[in-house]
Protein backbone atom coordinates (compact mmCIF):
# COMPACT_ATOMS: atom_id res chain seq x y z
CA UNK A 1 0.00 0.00 0.00
CA UNK A 2 1.22 3.45 -1.17
CA UNK A 3 1.56 5.56 2.14
CA UNK A 4 -0.29 8.90 3.04
CA UNK A 5 0.92 11.63 3.00
CA UNK A 6 0.31 13.14 6.83
CA UNK A 7 -2.72 16.12 5.64
CA UNK A 8 -3.17 17.02 9.64
CA UNK A 9 -4.24 15.58 13.13
CA UNK A 10 -6.76 12.78 11.59
CA UNK A 11 -9.20 14.32 13.38
CA UNK A 12 -9.76 17.45 11.51
CA UNK A 13 -13.39 16.49 9.65
CA UNK A 14 -14.78 18.29 6.67
CA UNK A 15 -17.84 20.49 7.09
CA UNK A 16 -17.28 19.54 10.95
CA UNK A 17 -20.06 16.80 10.25
CA UNK A 18 -18.77 14.19 8.05
CA UNK A 19 -17.64 10.78 9.72
CA UNK A 20 -14.62 10.18 7.48
CA UNK A 21 -11.26 12.12 7.93
CA UNK A 22 -8.88 13.10 5.58
CA UNK A 23 -6.92 10.42 5.42
CA UNK A 24 -9.87 7.88 5.00
CA UNK A 25 -10.71 9.66 1.91
CA UNK A 26 -7.45 10.11 0.42
CA UNK A 27 -6.82 6.02 1.09
CA UNK A 28 -10.23 5.53 -0.72
CA UNK A 29 -9.38 7.32 -3.86
CA UNK A 30 -5.85 5.53 -3.71
CA UNK A 31 -7.34 2.36 -3.93
CA UNK A 32 -9.83 2.73 -6.24
CA UNK A 33 -8.37 4.47 -9.23
CA UNK A 34 -9.54 2.05 -11.81
CA UNK A 35 -13.39 2.40 -10.52
CA UNK A 36 -12.69 6.33 -10.50
CA UNK A 37 -11.14 6.67 -13.90
CA UNK A 38 -13.97 4.31 -15.44
CA UNK A 39 -16.33 6.40 -13.74
CA UNK A 40 -15.02 9.49 -15.11
CA UNK A 41 -14.99 7.82 -18.81
CA UNK A 42 -18.15 6.72 -18.89
CA UNK A 43 -19.93 9.87 -17.59
CA UNK A 44 -17.80 12.47 -19.48
CA UNK A 45 -18.87 14.11 -22.81
CA UNK A 46 -17.93 12.70 -26.21
CA UNK A 47 -16.07 15.64 -28.01
CA UNK A 48 -17.31 16.75 -30.86
CA UNK A 49 -14.81 17.01 -32.75
CA UNK A 50 -13.84 13.05 -32.18
CA UNK A 51 -14.73 10.36 -34.70
CA UNK A 52 -14.51 6.97 -33.69
CA UNK A 53 -12.14 5.34 -36.50
CA UNK A 54 -13.92 3.74 -39.75
CA UNK A 55 -13.82 0.17 -39.38
CA UNK A 56 -12.02 -1.71 -41.59
CA UNK A 57 -12.76 -5.31 -43.91
CA UNK A 58 -11.20 -7.78 -46.29
CA UNK A 59 -11.84 -9.67 -49.13
CA UNK A 60 -10.00 -12.32 -50.36
CA UNK A 61 -9.75 -13.07 -54.27
CA UNK A 62 -8.48 -16.21 -55.73
CA UNK A 63 -8.23 -17.99 -59.03
CA UNK A 64 -9.71 -20.96 -61.09
CA UNK A 65 -11.24 -23.65 -59.12
CA UNK A 66 -12.06 -27.31 -61.00
CA UNK A 67 -11.94 -30.13 -59.45
CA UNK A 68 -11.45 -32.97 -61.85
CA UNK A 69 -7.98 -35.00 -62.80
CA UNK A 70 -5.45 -34.87 -60.28
CA UNK A 71 -7.35 -32.83 -57.68
CA UNK A 72 -9.98 -36.08 -57.61
CA UNK A 73 -6.68 -38.47 -57.46
CA UNK A 74 -5.63 -37.07 -54.42
CA UNK A 75 -9.08 -36.51 -52.70
CA UNK A 76 -9.56 -40.41 -53.46
CA UNK A 77 -6.15 -41.11 -51.81
CA UNK A 78 -5.69 -38.50 -49.17
CA UNK A 79 -8.85 -37.81 -48.17
CA UNK A 80 -11.97 -35.40 -49.57
CA UNK A 81 -10.56 -32.51 -47.38
CA UNK A 82 -7.18 -32.98 -48.02
CA UNK A 83 -6.00 -30.75 -51.07
CA UNK A 84 -7.48 -27.52 -49.28
CA UNK A 85 -7.17 -28.21 -45.57
CA UNK A 86 -3.76 -25.83 -45.48
CA UNK A 87 -5.89 -22.73 -47.05
CA UNK A 88 -8.59 -22.89 -44.46
CA UNK A 89 -5.85 -20.21 -42.18
CA UNK A 90 -5.49 -18.13 -45.09
CA UNK A 91 -9.38 -17.54 -45.66
CA UNK A 92 -10.30 -17.06 -41.73
CA UNK A 93 -8.24 -13.61 -42.17
CA UNK A 94 -11.14 -12.51 -44.59
CA UNK A 95 -14.60 -11.11 -44.63
CA UNK A 96 -15.22 -12.22 -47.88
CA UNK A 97 -13.76 -14.13 -50.00
CA UNK A 98 -14.20 -15.47 -54.03
CA UNK A 99 -12.69 -17.39 -56.71
CA UNK A 100 -13.15 -18.09 -60.13
CA UNK A 101 -15.25 -21.20 -60.51
CA UNK A 102 -14.22 -22.83 -63.94
CA UNK A 103 -16.75 -25.56 -63.86
CA UNK A 104 -20.79 -26.25 -64.04
CA UNK A 105 -21.99 -28.67 -61.33
CA UNK A 106 -24.31 -31.01 -63.06
CA UNK A 107 -25.79 -33.88 -62.77
CA UNK A 108 -28.48 -34.62 -65.05
CA UNK A 109 -27.05 -32.94 -68.36
CA UNK A 110 -25.00 -33.81 -71.16
CA UNK A 111 -21.67 -32.45 -71.62
CA UNK A 112 -20.77 -30.16 -75.03
CA UNK A 113 -19.69 -33.14 -77.48
CA UNK A 114 -17.68 -30.17 -79.56
CA UNK A 115 -15.56 -29.28 -76.98
CA UNK A 116 -12.12 -30.77 -76.17
CA UNK A 117 -12.04 -30.16 -72.79
CA UNK A 118 -15.29 -30.22 -70.50
CA UNK A 119 -15.30 -30.03 -66.94
CA UNK A 120 -18.17 -30.71 -64.40
CA UNK A 121 -18.36 -31.33 -60.82
CA UNK A 122 -20.39 -33.28 -58.56
CA UNK A 123 -22.66 -31.35 -55.95
CA UNK A 124 -21.00 -32.32 -53.29
CA UNK A 125 -17.57 -31.19 -54.27
CA UNK A 126 -19.22 -27.40 -53.04
CA UNK A 127 -18.39 -28.63 -50.04
CA UNK A 128 -15.08 -28.21 -50.45
CA UNK A 129 -15.90 -24.29 -51.15
CA UNK A 130 -18.33 -24.24 -47.80
CA UNK A 131 -15.02 -25.92 -45.87
CA UNK A 132 -13.26 -21.95 -47.33
CA UNK A 133 -16.45 -20.26 -46.43
CA UNK A 134 -16.63 -19.33 -49.67
CA UNK A 135 -19.34 -16.31 -50.21
CA UNK A 136 -19.05 -15.93 -54.11
CA UNK A 137 -17.89 -17.32 -57.17
CA UNK A 138 -17.58 -15.52 -60.82
CA UNK A 139 -18.93 -18.01 -63.67
CA UNK A 140 -18.33 -15.76 -66.35
CA UNK A 141 -15.33 -18.32 -68.17
CA UNK A 142 -14.66 -20.24 -71.18
CA UNK A 143 -15.98 -23.77 -69.25
CA UNK A 144 -19.48 -21.73 -68.49
CA UNK A 145 -21.70 -23.96 -70.46
CA UNK A 146 -19.36 -27.11 -70.51
CA UNK A 147 -23.07 -28.76 -70.16
CA UNK A 148 -25.24 -26.60 -71.82
CA UNK A 149 -28.36 -24.61 -70.64
CA UNK A 150 -29.25 -27.27 -68.34
CA UNK A 151 -25.78 -27.46 -66.95
CA UNK A 152 -26.02 -23.54 -66.23
CA UNK A 153 -29.34 -23.98 -64.50
CA UNK A 154 -27.93 -27.18 -62.27
CA UNK A 155 -25.03 -25.29 -61.29
CA UNK A 156 -27.15 -22.25 -60.16
CA UNK A 157 -29.17 -24.13 -58.35
CA UNK A 158 -26.71 -26.14 -56.53
CA UNK A 159 -24.86 -23.05 -55.94
CA UNK A 160 -28.02 -21.41 -53.73
CA UNK A 161 -28.24 -25.04 -52.25
CA UNK A 162 -24.75 -24.34 -50.86
CA UNK A 163 -25.63 -21.14 -49.69
CA UNK A 164 -22.84 -19.35 -52.56
CA UNK A 165 -23.37 -16.27 -54.35
CA UNK A 166 -22.35 -15.96 -58.26
CA UNK A 167 -22.02 -13.08 -60.91
CA UNK A 168 -21.53 -13.41 -64.36
CA UNK A 169 -23.52 -16.11 -65.96
CA UNK A 170 -27.44 -16.38 -66.35
CA UNK A 171 -30.32 -17.57 -68.79
CA UNK A 172 -29.76 -14.02 -70.71
CA UNK A 173 -27.39 -11.04 -71.20
CA UNK A 174 -29.09 -9.07 -68.95
CA UNK A 175 -29.28 -12.05 -65.85
CA UNK A 176 -25.23 -12.67 -66.64
CA UNK A 177 -24.17 -8.58 -66.66
CA UNK A 178 -26.30 -8.34 -63.36
CA UNK A 179 -23.99 -7.52 -60.69
CA UNK A 180 -24.17 -9.26 -57.68
CA UNK A 181 -24.94 -6.75 -54.47
CA UNK A 182 -23.64 -7.71 -50.95
CA UNK A 183 -24.20 -5.67 -48.25
CA UNK A 184 -21.68 -6.27 -45.48
CA UNK A 185 -21.89 -4.48 -41.90
CA UNK A 186 -22.26 -0.74 -43.42
CA UNK A 187 -20.59 -1.19 -46.65
CA UNK A 188 -21.86 -2.36 -49.95
CA UNK A 189 -19.67 -4.13 -52.56
CA UNK A 190 -21.08 -4.88 -55.75
CA UNK A 191 -19.00 -7.96 -58.25
CA UNK A 192 -19.27 -8.09 -62.01
CA UNK A 193 -18.09 -10.76 -64.07
CA UNK A 194 -17.18 -11.64 -67.93
CA UNK A 195 -15.29 -13.52 -69.95
CA UNK A 196 -13.16 -12.40 -72.93
CA UNK A 197 -12.62 -16.32 -73.92
CA UNK A 198 -14.54 -18.90 -75.87
CA UNK A 199 -16.73 -19.07 -78.40
CA UNK A 200 -19.39 -16.90 -79.68
CA UNK A 201 -22.20 -19.00 -79.21
CA UNK A 202 -21.21 -19.84 -75.25
CA UNK A 203 -21.77 -16.04 -74.34
CA UNK A 204 -25.15 -14.98 -73.06
CA UNK A 205 -27.46 -13.43 -75.68
CA UNK A 206 -31.08 -11.41 -75.09
CA UNK A 207 -33.03 -15.01 -76.06
CA UNK A 208 -30.22 -17.72 -74.83
CA UNK A 209 -28.36 -18.47 -71.79
CA UNK A 210 -24.18 -18.32 -71.21
CA UNK A 211 -21.91 -16.23 -69.81
CA UNK A 212 -21.39 -12.83 -70.00
CA UNK A 213 -18.78 -11.50 -72.62
CA UNK A 214 -16.35 -9.08 -71.88
CA UNK A 215 -17.07 -5.87 -73.50
CA UNK A 216 -15.63 -2.35 -72.12
CA UNK A 217 -18.01 -0.25 -73.26
CA UNK A 218 -20.78 -2.34 -71.41
CA UNK A 219 -18.83 -3.32 -68.73
CA UNK A 220 -18.04 0.22 -67.98
CA UNK A 221 -21.60 1.72 -67.70
CA UNK A 222 -21.66 -1.02 -64.59
CA UNK A 223 -20.35 1.10 -61.77
CA UNK A 224 -22.78 4.11 -59.56
CA UNK A 225 -20.37 6.87 -59.85
CA UNK A 226 -20.58 8.75 -56.82
CA UNK A 227 -22.28 6.34 -54.92
CA UNK A 228 -20.99 4.51 -51.75
CA UNK A 229 -20.84 1.04 -53.57
CA UNK A 230 -17.29 -0.88 -53.59
CA UNK A 231 -17.16 -2.22 -57.25
CA UNK A 232 -15.45 -5.35 -57.94
CA UNK A 233 -15.21 -7.02 -61.68
CA UNK A 234 -13.38 -11.09 -62.57
CA UNK A 235 -12.44 -11.04 -65.92
CA UNK A 236 -11.35 -14.29 -67.81
CA UNK A 237 -8.75 -13.28 -70.39
CA UNK A 238 -5.56 -13.42 -71.54
CA UNK A 239 -2.98 -15.62 -73.20
CA UNK A 240 -2.38 -18.94 -71.27
CA UNK A 241 0.73 -19.82 -69.84
CA UNK A 242 2.52 -16.25 -70.60
CA UNK A 243 3.45 -14.46 -67.90
CA UNK A 244 2.50 -10.60 -69.39
CA UNK A 245 -1.04 -9.42 -70.19
CA UNK A 246 -1.68 -7.98 -73.96
CA UNK A 247 -1.39 -4.21 -74.58
CA UNK A 248 -5.55 -4.25 -75.32
CA UNK A 249 -5.35 -5.85 -71.68
CA UNK A 250 -3.98 -3.14 -70.24
CA UNK A 251 -5.66 -0.68 -72.38
CA UNK A 252 -9.40 -1.71 -71.65
CA UNK A 253 -8.62 -2.47 -67.93
CA UNK A 254 -7.55 1.35 -67.28
CA UNK A 255 -10.79 2.24 -69.04
CA UNK A 256 -12.52 0.09 -66.69
CA UNK A 257 -10.75 1.41 -63.66
CA UNK A 258 -11.55 5.05 -64.95
CA UNK A 259 -15.21 4.38 -64.95
CA UNK A 260 -15.61 3.17 -61.53
CA UNK A 261 -14.34 -0.13 -60.98
CA UNK A 262 -11.69 -0.22 -57.49
CA UNK A 263 -10.31 -3.86 -58.79
CA UNK A 264 -9.95 -6.01 -61.32
CA UNK A 265 -9.40 -9.53 -60.32
CA UNK A 266 -8.10 -11.75 -63.66
CA UNK A 267 -7.45 -14.94 -64.42
CA UNK A 268 -6.89 -18.16 -67.45
CA UNK A 269 -3.56 -17.79 -68.35
CA UNK A 270 -3.09 -20.48 -65.34
CA UNK A 271 0.01 -18.75 -64.14
CA UNK A 272 -0.25 -15.20 -62.57
CA UNK A 273 1.35 -12.31 -64.00
CA UNK A 274 1.69 -8.78 -62.35
CA UNK A 275 -0.06 -6.37 -60.71
CA UNK A 276 -0.81 -3.34 -61.39
CA UNK A 277 -2.04 0.11 -59.15
CA UNK A 278 -4.03 2.61 -61.44
CA UNK A 279 -4.69 5.76 -60.33
CA UNK A 280 -6.71 4.54 -57.46
CA UNK A 281 -7.45 1.05 -58.50
CA UNK A 282 -6.23 -2.09 -58.65
CA UNK A 283 -5.49 -4.41 -61.82
CA UNK A 284 -4.74 -8.19 -60.89
CA UNK A 285 -3.65 -9.41 -64.53
CA UNK A 286 -4.27 -13.27 -63.91
CA UNK A 287 -3.80 -14.63 -60.10
CA UNK A 288 -3.17 -18.01 -61.85
CA UNK A 289 -4.77 -21.38 -61.22
CA UNK A 290 -5.86 -22.22 -57.34
CA UNK A 291 -7.75 -25.66 -56.51
CA UNK A 292 -7.19 -26.96 -60.29
CA UNK A 293 -6.46 -30.66 -61.08
CA UNK A 294 -3.78 -29.67 -63.65
CA UNK A 295 -0.11 -31.21 -63.28
CA UNK A 296 1.41 -30.26 -66.90
CA UNK A 297 4.67 -28.73 -67.11
CA UNK A 298 4.23 -25.05 -67.67
CA UNK A 299 2.37 -25.21 -64.00
CA UNK A 300 4.17 -22.58 -61.89
CA UNK A 301 2.92 -20.99 -58.26
CA UNK A 302 0.08 -19.43 -57.53
CA UNK A 303 -1.17 -16.27 -56.19
CA UNK A 304 -3.96 -15.89 -53.74
CA UNK A 305 -5.14 -11.11 -52.93
CA UNK A 306 -6.00 -10.65 -49.98
CA UNK A 307 -7.36 -6.15 -50.12
CA UNK A 308 -8.07 -4.17 -46.96
CA UNK A 309 -10.62 -1.52 -47.29
CA UNK A 310 -11.81 1.18 -45.92
CA UNK A 311 -14.01 4.43 -46.62
CA UNK A 312 -14.84 2.15 -49.92
CA UNK A 313 -11.20 2.85 -51.07
CA UNK A 314 -8.42 0.36 -50.98
CA UNK A 315 -5.82 0.37 -47.92
CA UNK A 316 -3.46 -2.71 -48.79
CA UNK A 317 -3.61 -4.95 -51.56
CA UNK A 318 -1.59 -8.43 -49.93
CA UNK A 319 -0.20 -11.01 -52.12
CA UNK A 320 -0.02 -14.47 -50.81
CA UNK A 321 1.72 -17.35 -52.85
CA UNK A 322 0.32 -20.70 -53.36
CA UNK A 323 2.10 -23.78 -53.65
CA UNK A 324 1.23 -24.60 -57.42
CA UNK A 325 3.70 -26.94 -59.11
CA UNK A 326 2.35 -30.36 -59.07
CA UNK A 327 4.27 -31.99 -61.72
CA UNK A 328 5.44 -34.55 -59.24
CA UNK A 329 3.52 -33.88 -56.36
CA UNK A 330 0.00 -34.59 -54.69
CA UNK A 331 -2.52 -31.59 -55.01
CA UNK A 332 -2.06 -30.27 -51.75
CA UNK A 333 -2.80 -26.54 -51.50
CA UNK A 334 -1.01 -24.52 -49.23
CA UNK A 335 0.73 -20.85 -48.38
CA UNK A 336 4.28 -21.02 -49.24
CA UNK A 337 6.25 -19.47 -46.34
CA UNK A 338 9.82 -18.63 -45.90
CA UNK A 339 12.41 -18.63 -48.98
CA UNK A 340 10.44 -20.02 -51.09
CA UNK A 341 7.71 -17.51 -50.63
CA UNK A 342 10.07 -14.80 -50.73
CA UNK A 343 12.01 -16.05 -54.20
CA UNK A 344 8.55 -16.93 -56.00
CA UNK A 345 7.27 -13.20 -54.59
CA UNK A 346 10.69 -11.34 -56.55
CA UNK A 347 9.03 -12.95 -59.80
CA UNK A 348 5.72 -11.61 -59.01
CA UNK A 349 7.38 -7.70 -58.41
CA UNK A 350 9.42 -7.98 -61.48
CA UNK A 351 6.23 -8.26 -63.63
CA UNK A 352 4.62 -5.28 -61.58
CA UNK A 353 7.36 -3.43 -61.82
CA UNK A 354 7.07 -3.75 -65.52
CA UNK A 355 3.71 -2.06 -65.06
CA UNK A 356 5.16 0.77 -62.34
CA UNK A 357 3.82 -0.73 -59.48
CA UNK A 358 6.05 -1.74 -56.64
CA UNK A 359 5.60 -4.18 -54.52
CA UNK A 360 7.15 -4.40 -50.76
CA UNK A 361 8.23 -8.25 -50.07
CA UNK A 362 8.22 -8.71 -45.91
CA UNK A 363 7.38 -11.99 -44.19
CA UNK A 364 6.42 -14.61 -47.01
CA UNK A 365 3.77 -11.89 -48.27
CA UNK A 366 3.93 -8.64 -50.88
CA UNK A 367 2.59 -5.68 -50.08
CA UNK A 368 1.11 -2.75 -52.33
CA UNK A 369 -0.10 -0.14 -50.44
CA UNK A 370 -2.30 2.97 -51.56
Amino acid sequence: MVDTPDLGSGTERYGGSSPFTRSHIIKFLQLNKTLIFLLILFLSPIEGGVQKRPKQFRILLAGDVMFDWGLRETMAKRGFYSPIENLVSIFDEADLKMINLETPISTYASPDPTKSYVFNAKPDELNLLNRLDVDLVFLANNHTMDYGKEGLAETIRNLSIKGILYAGAGMNSDEAFLPKQINFKNYQIQVSSASAIGETRLFATTQLPGAAAYSVPRLAKIPKKGSDIFEILSLHWGVEYNPEPTKEQIEGAHKLIDSGFHVIAGHHPHIPQGIEKYNDGLIIYSMGNFIFGSQNQYLNHNIAIMLTVQNNRLITCEIIPIFGKFQKDDHIIYPLVGEQANNFLEEISYLSQKLNTRIIIRNGRGYIYF
